[in-house]
């Protein structure tokens, strides 16, 4: 009788000490896992703080739409015409400010066979990317806007085969 209490009394405790050391393992398990929640937190929170710097920067008013303004007050009578033209202002620079694909200069830089990454540093960012079913291109860089504010928009594209540029496709300035 005293080996079947014996018995009981070790297996009762040993299973406790079993149950601590898996209950620490589990603590340890969750505040590893806590851990790197925060830290992946932390990284997303300054991830975010710089794109709202940079969204702040380019939601700011054009200089050229500024200086349309200023040099034209709106008239006391029929204001129409002057909000029509603040807006065509307002669109020219958003397009003008989009990169260098604006000019014509940088259309002639380009070259067949350079990288995507060349183009994006001649042109700018596209203001489209797609992919292509043709046989002779992967993906197509779309460069287009409305350059006048008149509602005439250009598009030009540079298309992209096996990494490299294989068709230039400038937009008629």
């Amino acid at each position: 009788m005293k080996r079947l209490h014996a018995f009981l009394f070790l297996l009762v405790f040993s299973n406790t000490t079993i149950a601590a050391d898996v209950n620490q393992d589990t603590l340890d398990h969750i505040l590893a896992e806590i851990k790197s929640l925060n830290e992946k937190v932390s990284a997303l929170e300054a991830r975010l703080a710089q794109y709202e710097e940079v969204a702040e920067v380019s939601n700011a008013v054009p200089p050229t739409a500024v200086a349309y303004a200023a040099s034209n007050p709106p008239p006391k009578g029929n204001k129409d015409k002057w909000y029509e033209n603040l807006r065509i202002e307002l669109r020219k620079a958003d397009v003008r400010a989009s990169g260098d694909w604006v000019n014509p200069d940088a259309w002639d830089k380009l070259a067949l066979k350079m990288k995507p990454e060349e183009v994006v540093a001649i042109l700018g960012e596209p203001m489209d990317k797609k992919f292509s079913i043709r046989k002779d291109t992967d993906e197509i860089f779309i460069y287009e806007g409305d350059l006048d504010g008149q509602g005439n928009t250009i598009k030009g594209e540079v298309r992209i085969y096996k990494g490299k540029v294989n068709k230039i496709l400038a937009p008629s300035f």
